[in-house]
């Protein structure tokens, strides 16, 4: 729990306490009050759930998703959800844990009818073997970035769907021929995708922060060096030495960078070695264009094809 919402839990959770009990119970009909942790699920929920649905979303996308401020807003909008969507892997360990712990319903904490945990079922990569804060932020189930797999979309969908099924059978019908007709959709820019990426086996990138990593094993990238120390810990000058070594000595003349981490580091490493920066969203909305979950992988998918010198086919 952060600094600030420590502080304030003990007042809201007061305030959470007077509201009547009719806010956290669902009335039968009533739309589906649903938060999402980040602007990517967010948008799922709404491809998925239509009018049938209320979404919000905690984070906007152009945050650290490990850094994201909780707020007094994000605690009442849980008091009234009937879900929370996440992705989990410890993604949002610095800020659900606190909302959850004060925002008095208990429906959407862990175990809860409408605690909806994306990355059940998911194959995460780089657990880590030993856990210590010598590693920087490790995360004990992976890493939690599987939001730029391009995988993940149908993951997520079929997550979402069966967790709003559950909220309201009455509407399971429904959600099942909106999750199948994204599906549809989706499978279109899955195939300019593989497309797009199939000459990108064996090139090299180096990035801020460990974000691109599912998407990197997924088409054979090599990923040459991290910015950061290690997870979470921010560049030193002996380590910006190393980075600009090994990327003259790959060669390596990629830096793919998300818009929170795009800084004098970055600028400091891609003058020292001639590297192209490119700037990729970590989640939807962060940059123009990047509204939807398809989008922005889009748009991830076109900017690395443009730095490696590869075509980038029409969109259909």
């Amino acid at each position: 729990m952060g600094p600030l919402l420590r502080l304030l839990v003990p007042a809201l959770v007061l305030l959470v306490a007077a509201l009547p009990a009719q806010a956290i119970q669902r009335e039968a009909g009533a739309k589906l009050k649903v938060v999402a942790t980040i602007p990517d699920l967010a948008d799922i929920a709404r491809e998925l759930g239509g009018e049938r649905v209320e979404v919000s979303s905690i984070a906007k996308g152009k945050e650290n998703l490990h850094n994201v401020v909780a707020r007094p807003s994000h605690l009442v909008a849980l008091s009234k959800a009937d879900a929370l969507v996440q992705v989990g892997l410890s993604m949002e360990m610095g800020f659900i844990p606190g909302l959850l712990e004060g925002c008095g319903n208990p429906q959407v904490r862990p175990g809860g009818k409408g605690f909806i945990n994306c990355s059940d079922g998911w194959q995460a990569i780089q657990i880590p073997e030993v856990l210590s804060r010598q590693g920087g932020d490790l995360h004990p189930q992976g890493n939690p970035h599987m939001n730029i797999d391009p995988r993940a979309g149908r993951h997520f969908a079929t997550r979402i769907a069966a967790g709003f099924a559950q909220l309201a059978p009455e509407w399971k019908g429904e959600f099942e021929a909106r999750r199948d007709a994204y599906f549809a959709r989706l499978e279109k820019a899955e195939k300019r995708w593989v497309e797009m990426s199939a000459l990108w086996k064996g090139r090299k990138l180096v990035e801020y922060h460990q974000e691109y990593n599912y998407l990197a094993e997924l088409y054979g990238i090599a990923i040459c060096a991290n910015l950061e120390v290690k997870p979470g810990i921010p560049p030193t000058p002996n380590h910006l030495a190393q980075v600009i070594e090994t990327m003259k000595r790959e060669p390596c003349d990629v830096i793919v960078t998300a818009l929170w981490s795009k800084n004098d580091f970055v600028a400091r490493v891609a003058e020292a070695t001639g590297a192209k920066v490119v700037e990729l969203p970590n989640m939807c909305g962060g940059i123009a264009g990047t509204d939807s979950w398809i989008a922005m992988m889009d748009l991830v998918h076109e900017r690395l094809a443009v730095a490696f010198g590869t075509p980038v086919p029409p969109k259909q």
